[in-house]
């Protein structure tokens, strides 16, 4: 199969995209989407993460690694979706300007493969 740069463009959102295509991924199944934010503080993070929840977003709360004193508080911000470049361009955009907000940054986004590889 070709790549059609117009749907999923050399950049890391069309770049994960077009990898979870070429391992026979099924995007017009809705699954959830984990969007990781991260942040210095437990504060910063509870005060993005009530802020999110409050505008109806599910999400969840990590506190820093036990083995590795210097990773984040990360809130992972978790909508059901199907995967779609716009859409998740652009509320990683948004999720960028919450957290940036906060004293945080949105670091990227993940999901689990559907359909048959």
């Amino acid at each position: 199969m070709d790549r059609d740069f117009a749907k999923y463009p050399k950049d890391n959102n069309g770049e994960l995209l077009w990898r979870l295509i070429e391992n026979g991924d099924d995007f017009s199944i809705s699954r959830d989407i984990d969007f990781s934010l991260d942040f210095d503080t437990e504060q910063a993070a509870l005060e993005c993460g009530m802020f999110l929840f409050k505008n109806e977003y599910k999400v969840q709360l990590d506190p820093p690694l036990e083995e590795n004193s210097g990773s984040p508080w990360t809130v992972t911000v978790i909508p059901y979706m199907a995967p779609n470049y716009a859409d998740i361009s652009h509320l990683e955009s948004y999720l960028k300007d919450v957290a940036k907000h906060f004293g945080g940054d949105c670091t990227g986004w993940g999901c689990v493969c559907a359909g048959t590889p």
